[in-house]
């Protein structure tokens, strides 16, 4: 059985995650807003929108429970990622 310091050192980078996954929605939304609002994007601002996707996918998935990692894992097993 886990201690209760590993379950209160659980929730903590939980909660960090959770901030993290935050801070990169609100700069994506951010990016995405200069990316409208001016005419000719440099095609930094795209890459940075692009990356801060990533950084967004990766988040989620390490927030979702184990069981859908997993799935998510073997789904992209069989389409050969």
């Amino acid at each position: 059985m886990r201690s209760k310091a590993d379950l209160v050192g659980d929730l903590a980078t939980l909660a960090r995650l959770h901030a993290a996954l935050d801070s990169v929605v609100e700069t994506e939304q951010v990016i995405a807003a200069i990316h409208e609002t001016s005419p000719s994007a440099a095609p930094a601002v795209v890459r940075v929108g692009a990356l801060l996707g990533e950084a967004r996918e990766l988040l989620r998935r390490l927030l979702a429970h184990p069981e859908r990692r997993e799935a998510d894992k073997l789904a992209a097993d069989t389409r050969g990622a």
